[in-house]
């Protein structure tokens, strides 16, 4: 019985002795086995090379267009994505420098360097309007003249002025804390006001229905409606009629040109001086032809002075206003805040007050014309300066705070800095160019003026 037992005992301990045996070694086997792993996914990750930064990942625009080395390149250089808007104090525009531009190798070149500023300058640049523009804003300043050849600038019986207000829903960008519509609508309430009783005023809204989407695009685009008939001013009535106008929708600009000719087709250009003011901040996205639009408004029996305000609009949309306002014979002018809206439909509203002169026979003088074009040169060059002043502000910003993002190194940014200065002198010796250009023409005719402007400048 005793050794029956002991015997028992002993497959006991043996089979107990086994079970230790064969766990340790597996055990052992799969500590070997992370073991080998880690040292594999470390061998592996020795192998990847390092993540780089998203900023290091992007590429400078090599098809950028080359910076303007003449007077004559700054009228045809096309605006930028950023174009009227400020880097001080504003977040969103911080951020869209730092997602365009990338960070500079500590080795970068000069050539590279140079590449590097261009980039920064298409990014700002908002259109300096050429001397070509002046003179027809002069011709404009001198509506009434008996001198002048071209019917629509002479006094008729009544005066009409119907605004084209673009309501899409690029105009709830924002330009220091407002919105553009918002400035828009301000700058109209102000014009309106102060235009004479007798004068007679429309406010026509086009993309101001549906939204962005495609799905509501055939809503969008069909919509342009006549939110204050052209009559007398009422402030009361046309702010019930402005005030709910939202940006929203799509931008059917040709729509928006064929309703207007229709809205005036009762004021017909033997007896009255008809205005439209076109406001948009970019192209038709509605497959229409709006320079074939306002050829047609122009060719009309209503024969209107068509005044085309460019705001805020990128290279592509101030292409297209530009051939817009050149089909009607009319006026461009490209705008980026408020201040400059005002300047544009200030112009109309002195138009207006002469012609109310004019019915109570009260004539200018030649010599008061003289005066008045001496005072629009240099509101040009004034906003010529302004253009310059921002354009340069927002350089040297960016250039600060692309060096304090650690996007350049100190060198590169004295490097950069010289560029903006030497780009600035280059600037304001073009304005001064052109304003002393322009004083040496204020007693030539129109047409004299426009013919020596095209050769000076090589402009079609």
């Amino acid at each position: 019985m005793l050794l029956k037992q002991t015997r028992y005992l002993l497959v006991v301990i043996f089979l107990l002795l086994v079970v230790l045996v064969v766990g340790c070694s597996n055990k052992e086997s799969s500590t070997n086995g992370d073991n080998q792993e880690k040292a594999q996914n470390n061998e592996q990750k020795d192998k990847e090379p390092p993540k780089k930064d998203k900023s290091e990942e992007k590429e400078l625009n090599t098809d950028v267009t080359p910076l303007p080395t003449s007077t004559n390149e700054i009228f045809t250089y096309p605006n930028g994505d950023l174009a009227g808007t400020s880097l001080y104090g504003s977040d969103e525009t911080q951020k869209q420098l730092l997602k365009t531009m990338p960070k500079l190798p500590k080795n970068a070149d000069k050539e590279t360097v140079d590449l590097y500023f261009n980039n920064l300058v298409a990014l700002y640049w908002s259109g300096f309007d050429d001397p070509a523009t002046l003179v027809d804003k002069w011709e404009l300043y001198s509506f009434g003249s008996p001198d002048i050849e071209d019917q629509r600038y002479q006094f008729k019986e009544n005066y009409n002025v119907e605004i084209v207000l673009d309501a899409s829903g690029s105009m709830a960008k924002t330009v220091n804390g407002k919105t553009q519509m918002e400035l828009a609508k301000s700058a109209i309430n102000n014009f309106l006001g102060a235009l004479p009783d007798n004068a007679k005023v429309g406010l026509r809204v086009y993309g101001h229905k549906g939204s962005g989407s495609d799905s509501d695009k055939k809503l969008s685009c069909s919509s342009s409606d006549l939110v204050y008939e052209v009559a007398q001013y009422d402030s009361s009535k046309f702010k019930q009629a402005l005030d709910p106008i939202q940006p929203v929708g799509w931008t059917p600009i040709t729509l928006a040109l064929e309703e207007a000719q229709k809205d005036l087709l009762k004021y017909p250009a033997e007896n009255n001086n008809n205005i439209v003011f076109l406001v948009s901040d970019g192209i038709e996205t509605c497959d229409g032809d709006p320079v074939a639009a306002a050829k047609k408004l122009s060719d009309s029996n209503i024969s209107p002075i068509l005044n085309v305000i460019g705001f805020n609009v990128d290279a592509e949309g101030q292409k297209q206003l530009k051939e817009v306002a050149k089909a009607a014979d009319g006026i461009y002018s490209d705008i980026s805040d408020q201040k400059q809206l005002d300047n544009e439909f200030k112009r109309i509203e002195e138009i207006a007050k002469r012609w109310e002169q004019w019915k109570k026979d009260s004539l200018r003088e030649a010599d008061a014309v003289k005066v008045e074009r001496s005072f629009e040169a240099l509101g040009f060059k004034n906003e010529w300066n302004d253009k310059e002043i921002t354009l340069t502000n927002n350089l040297g910003g960016s250039i600060t705070f692309l060096a304090n993002s650690d996007y350049i190194t100190k060198e590169q940014r004295e490097a950069l800095r010289e560029k903006k200065n030497e780009f600035e002198t280059f600037l304001d010796e073009s304005g001064t160019e052109v304003e002393e250009y322009l004083s040496t023409m204020n007693e030539k005719s129109f047409e004299e003026m426009k013919k020596s402007i095209n050769e000076k400048y090589n402009k079609n």
